[in-house]
């Protein structure tokens, strides 16, 4: 699937729409007609150590959610909490562009509305006092103060920074903490009393692919997923109820997948095609194109009832993918962008100038 991390939240409640009211697998339960939340904040605290992990040695995950047709009905996994955060080998690296990126582009990377500061204030405090200690104690750890014997910061293990578990004054500030420590985004929806409409108030977002958050800042879910297509036809009223009845203690995941012609992790733009636009003829450089995939995970914090859509971003190299043996999979699911039940997927995502040069190659 190639719809990017804000255009592809609608996608998961297209998922959830299907599921039955039991379980089969590992599918979400959903009970439309209920609202009744089964977590606590208990549930949040439990969260066991990572077993066996090291950071020098796991490697990334590998994501290939790729299928032969496009269809908006994508398949949604439960999360459980442990696993709303994943680390591996690249994290130093990737902080680093993180870091980059922030103090080059803050405004597109960090954004907060005055409105949000409880809800900043609360996502900081969970992962840096609980979530991040318990389960990756081999990179973070809570410092104490040797005189008073009080818990004074957060230490890094790995990259030796000491953070503040007292969350900033400033939420951008708060942000930017998060995002220099973390290899993941943060996207924070709320809505105002009365309203059955979330919208998108705070972010720290250090890779977006082909847009610019920052003119999504503010906007409303049915705003932000205007140029989708598809999106106001079939999901939109259905979205938002699902939003509103989200429970806490309960976290679910998704991974979408597009072909990027180049390397690049920070692409505010450029990577889709709108009605009316022409195409322009582009060189596509296979050594350069990547398969890039997002895990996407959406959970409501407990206090304030803020939904937090977060993910990380994976780039594998094109040959990686055909050496795999899946170069014919892959071809057959760029066909399907235009096969499925939303064929105007294709020209959006940009087939129309990438797709014969990379199936060439998959099925050379």
């Amino acid at each position: 699937m190639l719809f990017t991390a804000l255009r592809c939240i609608y996608c998961f409640y297209s998922s959830f729409h299907k599921l039955q009211t039991t379980r089969h697998g590992s599918s979400v339960v959903v009970h439309d007609k209920s609202s009744t939340d089964r977590g606590s904040a208990t549930v949040y605290s439990e969260i066991p150590p990572r077993p066996d992990f090291s950071l020098d040695d796991t490697e990334p995950l590998q994501l290939r959610p790729f299928k032969p047709k496009y269809h908006m009905t994508m398949g949604i996994i439960e999360c459980p909490l442990p696993e709303l955060i994943e680390m591996d080998k690249d994290y130093i690296s990737r902080v680093a562009l993180r870091k980059r990126y922030m103090m080059e582009h803050p405004e597109i990377t960090l954004q907060a509305d005055p409105s949000i500061i409880p809800t900043v204030k609360e996502l900081y405090i969970y992962l840096t006092s609980t979530y991040l200690p318990r389960r990756y104690p081999s990179m973070f750890r809570i410092k104490c103060n040797p005189v008073s014997s009080l818990s004074s910061c957060l230490e890094n293990l790995v990259t030796g920074a000491e953070i503040p578990l007292t969350p900033p004054e400033n939420p951008i500030e708060t942000l930017k903490l998060l995002g220099s420590n973390i290899d993941e985004e943060f996207l924070l929806l709320t809505k105002d009393p009365g309203d059955d409409q979330y919208a998108l108030n705070g972010y720290v977002l250090c890779f977006p692919s082909g847009f610019n958050t920052k003119e999504k800042f503010g906007m409303k879910l049915r705003d932000i997923h205007g140029p989708v297509p598809g999106y106001k036809e079939k999901l939109e009223k259905s979205m938002d109820r699902f939003f509103n009845r989200m429970e806490t203690g309960r976290a679910v995941k998704r991974s979408n997948w597009s072909i990027s012609t180049h390397e690049r992790l920070f692409v505010p733009s450029g990577n889709h095609l709108y009605n009316g636009d022409e195409v322009e003829e582009q060189l596509v450089d296979i050594s350069k194109v990547h398969l890039r995939c997002e895990r996407q995970v959406l959970w409501r914090l407990p206090e304030t009832r803020a939904i937090v859509f977060s993910f990380k971003t994976y780039m594998y190299p094109l040959q990686q993918i055909k050496d795999e043996g899946l170069g014919e999979d892959l071809a057959q699911a760029i066909d399907g962008l235009k096969e499925g039940s939303v064929p105007a997927i294709h020209f959006y995502k940009k087939g129309v100038v990438w797709g014969e040069a990379v199936k060439s190659f998959l099925r050379s």
